[in-house]
This record gives structure tokens, C-alpha cells and sequence, in this order.
């Protein structure tokens, strides 16, 4: 049985975008979506604060939420 990407991370961790066009870019999880395995975070370095949406394999996480 295959394991989902979405394992490990929780809302509110810290996580850089490994794929894309954010690509190295540090962003917070706001929320995740098991069935498509997908998650959207906060890009923190961004001027205006946008939600984007990405697959969970697109992801590393860098800092836990406390």
C-alpha cells in the first residue's frame, strides 16, 4: 500500500517548495487536502501574503510547528 505525501506535515509548519516556480522559496502550511494530496501554504518572504497551492511531494519540511 502506498504511503500519501501529505504523511508528516501539519498545518502551520514551516516548508521550502523543492519544484515550480517557487522553487527554494520558504513557505507556511495553511491547509492540506488528503484525497488530492495536495497543500496550500503562505509564501513568508511574499510583500502580500497569497495562498498557493501545490502537490505534497513538491515539499520538504524544514521546522515543525510548536
Amino acid at each position: 500500500m502506498p504511503v500519501s505525501a501529505v504523511v508528516g506535515i501539519e498545518e502551520g509548519d514551516l516548508v521550502e517548495l523543492v519544484t515550480g516556480p517557487f522553487k527554494g522559496e520558504k513557505a507556511r502550511v495553511q491547509k492540506i487536502d488528503e484525497n488530492k494530496e495536495e497543500i496550500t501554504v503562505e509564501l513568508v518572504d511574499a510583500m502580500v501574503p497569497i495562498p498557493v497551492t501545490v502537490k505534497a511531494d513538491s515539499v520538504r519540511v524544514v521546522e515543525k510547528e510548536n
